[in-house]
């Protein structure tokens, strides 16, 4: 193994979910190897949130073929350039922390020494999560649940690397909490109002969990703790939000539509509380310290559970089986916990 490398190359070409969870694996690279030059090939999604980490020198940006973002010319602009880089760059080590189609391209245009292979299987292929649990179903002795985090910290182990931290952590950009300020304020939100986000979307072809359930609890939330309600939509969730905002108290809620990731990530630490789908806003969300309630359809413990001190999975196979009563529960359990913490503090 290369002793000192001084150029890294990771690839990780993922959603914001898995690269959440990859934040501390690559925090504990950086402090392992304080002097070299860390560069990560991310997807276009997740490719700002990896710039707010701060844990790396160079972010650059492909595309996923499997995704409607390959479709977009910016997309294809941007990893047209990445792989120009990467072909014409000599790097001391490869760190694929993704596979791929996407990952092998880069992997083999990349001029290295030397090379460490995390082999991860990507979770977003459906025929090979059956397979996968088929083959654990038939083996006598399954192998032991590994959360996603740990298997890329394992990944590093060759190089030395030891973890830094147990869950990831994220930090907002100065720029873009003075934008979400200006926003809330202009939607009449006070300070040290509770706020509580919704967020009914998730990932193409994912379970949700039903929309009028949603409304239901932002409705029981404004009414009982007089809260304020802040409604997320993707880009690929036109009319989802504002549809959401019309079933709630008039004048109690407002969308926020497609923000960038900088003011999204603002906005989620701004909340006192987010109830999601399982998808990369509520992984996002925990990794900024907000309290989040997961309507998660992973009968048991995930490998792409969250990880962070205040949240709550309320687990069911079918989204649609998630009981109203069992989400509500929790919100009100994590919202007198964080408020305990917070005025003991004072």
């Amino acid at each position: 193994m290369c002793p000192e490398p001084q150029d890294i190359l990771v690839i990780h070409i993922a959603g914001l979910g898995q690269t959440v969870l990859a934040l501390p694996a690559l925090r504990s690279l950086r402090q392992h190897l304080p002097q070299a030059r860390i560069t990560v090939v991310s997807s276009v999604t997740a490719a700002d949130l990896l710039r707010l980490a701060g844990c790396v020198d160079e972010v650059m940006a492909v595309g996923r073929f499997r995704k409607a973002e390959a479709l977009s010319p910016r997309a294809w602009h941007q990893s047209f350039k990445t792989l120009k880089e990467v072909r014409h760059t000599a790097y001391d080590l490869v760190i694929e922390l993704s596979s791929g189609l996407e990952a092998g391209m880069l992997s083999r245009l990349a001029q290295l020494k030397w090379r460490v292979r995390a082999r991860i299987t990507p979770f977003g292929h459906k025929v090979e999560r059956v397979l996968e649990r088929v083959a654990e179903a038939l083996s006598a002795r399954p192998e032991p649940f590994q959360h996603l985090a740990h298997r890329y910290l394992k990944a590093l182990e060759p190089l030395g690397v030891r973890p830094v931290e147990a869950e990831p952590k994220l930090r907002t950009d100065r720029e873009a909490d003075e934008r979400i300020d200006k926003l809330l304020s202009k939607q009449g939100a006070q300070a040290g109002e509770l706020l509580i986000g919704l967020h009914p979307g998730a990932g193409p072809g994912k379970q949700r969990w039903p929309l009028e359930r949603f409304a239901s609890i932002g409705a029981r939330l404004t009414y009982n703790f007089n809260a304020r309600v802040v409604v997320f939509a993707g880009p690929h969730e036109s009319g989802l939000a504002r549809h959401l905002v019309k079933l709630l108290p008039a004048k109690q809620a407002f969308a926020l539509e497609s923000p960038k990731l900088p003011d999204f990530v603002s906005a989620l630490a701004r909340l006192s509380l987010l109830i999601a789908n399982h998808s990369g806003p509520a992984h996002v969300a925990a990794a900024v310290g907000t309290p989040v309630v997961v309507a998660s359809t992973y009968a048991g413990p995930s490998a792409q559970d969250l990880l962070s001190k205040h949240h709550a999975h309320i687990r069911r196979q079918y989204a649609v089986a998630i009981p109203e009563e069992e989400v509500y529960e929790a919100a009100c359990r994590l919202l007198r916990t964080n408020r305990a913490e917070i005025l003991r503090a004072l």
